[in-house]
């Protein structure tokens, strides 16, 4: 992917990025293990709406170690889930299973991003009940684009239960 805006080096990611929300509502978690990827993707959320905060993780077994430590500890949990499907180790859709298989993040709206247009990578998704399926796309501009779809529907619109 090619942003014309970008450094020649991304800064390396390792937390949070963003500004919270008014009244705490909602974050993104975002589990991708290439930092490129995960670099243009937080940009863009950022041109979009520098409100909205995303926290990434590097890989699957960080999101699911986040994940348990925010139901063992009461914490909030992120209003959108958005995970890379091919992670080392712990890949995208075996943390979709996990979320779906613990009840307190089994109703998380989770969205695979991927590079991944294979179709049973995409049935694999859905029979784990994704809630959407994206494929990267290869230009800045598109995934602009998408992220503001992404925001818009997920985290302006869409109602999910307490």
């Amino acid at each position: 992917m090619t942003d014309p805006h970008a450094p020649a080096h991304p800064q390396p990611l390792g937390g949070s990025a963003g500004v919270p929300r008014p009244g705490g509502s909602g974050y993104i978690l975002y589990a991708e293990d290439n930092l490129t990827d995960a670099t243009f993707f937080i940009r863009a959320l950022s041109r979009f709406s520098p409100s909205t905060v995303c926290h990434h993780l590097e890989n699957g077994a960080l999101a699911y170690r986040f994940l348990q430590d925010c139901v063992r500890n009461q914490k909030e949990l992120p209003q959108l889930v958005v995970l890379d499907i091919k992670m080392p180790g712990l890949t995208g859709l075996d943390l979709l299973e996990h979320i779906r298989r613990t009840p307190e993040t089994a109703r998380l709206p989770v969205v695979i991003l991927s590079a991944s247009a294979e179709v049973r990578d995409l049935n694999r998704a859905y029979d784990c009940d994704i809630n959407a399926y994206l494929v990267k796309p290869n230009r800045y501009r598109q995934l602009t684009d998408l992220v503001k779809a992404l925001v818009t529907f997920w985290i302006l619109n869409n109602q999910v239960p307490s």
